[in-house]
């Protein structure tokens, strides 16, 4: 019987991790031609595209661009002026929601006392400070 002949060169050894010359990449060409697919892009980026997009308004014979989230609060605005019930209720649960209080407005001068007191205490409990190793027990004693 006649051996089969050999189109590889005697040096190549095939075998674990040296695939066959025939089944390797070619050089210069990709082993992934379409590249990695793109994902979808999610609900919210899309909503957040759409209202940030600017829309031309006139308002008073005169042309502005607004992004359409404030055109869309403008016109709720307008609709619940007119006393429509439905516009007046949403508006006034986005007012609830994100309307400021006097209650939510932060004063940062009682902050900033806070902090300091928070800071005082802090550096009177650390082992390198001076005046906290005469309180602190001795270990030896």
């Amino acid at each position: 019987m006649r051996k089969p002949k050999r189109s590889k060169p005697a040096s190549y050894a095939v075998g674990y991790r040296r695939p066959p010359k025939a089944s390797q990449f070619e050089k210069g060409v990709s082993g992934n031609p379409r590249g990695r697919p793109k994902g979808r892009r999610t609900v919210g980026a899309l909503l957040q595209e759409i209202l940030g997009q600017k829309i031309a308004v006139t308002e008073n014979g005169r042309t502005r661009r607004l992004p359409a989230l404030e055109v869309i609060l403008r016109r709720l605005v307008n609709d619940a002026m007119r006393s429509e019930p439905r516009a007046l209720k949403l508006l006034l649960a986005l007012y609830d929601r994100y309307g400021e209080s006097p209650e939510s407005d932060l004063r940062l001068d009682e902050i900033l006392a806070e902090d300091r007191e928070i800071l005082a205490s802090f550096l009177d409990r650390q082992p390198g400070n001076p005046d906290v190793k005469a309180k602190l027990p001795s270990k030896g004693r």
